[in-house]
């Protein structure tokens, strides 16, 4: 599970570096904001309110959250897949158990 959750999180962080460079090419930001931060934030759906995009932008923030929401619930999947296989190699889960979560 480790390996697993270590690369989804460096996973996140290079699209969280990705959002904040789309940031600084469209200018989304005033020039004293961190980018990074407000990638973050934003990707986290934190929402401090202590950056805010420029007007043009502003939809931005919310896009980014919704990118980053959407995201975290894939990689809470993949966890419980990888749980679930692990489970069923290691003959913790009975053949019974192997059926009804197949079926659902």
């Amino acid at each position: 599970m480790i390996p697993t959750v270590s690369v989804l999180m460096l996973t996140h962080t290079v699209e969280v570096f990705a959002w904040a460079a789309a940031y600084w090419i469209l200018q989304a930001t005033p020039p004293e904001a961190g980018l990074v931060y407000f990638a973050f934030v934003n990707f986290a759906t934190l929402g401090y309110g202590d950056i805010v995009p420029t007007k043009r932008w502003l939809l931005l923030g919310p896009i980014t959250a919704m990118n980053g929401a959407l995201l975290f619930g894939w990689s809470t999947a993949v966890i419980f897949e990888v749980l679930r296989k692990t489970l069923a190699l290691s003959g913790d889960i009975s053949d019974d158990k192997k059926a009804v979560v197949q079926e659902s």
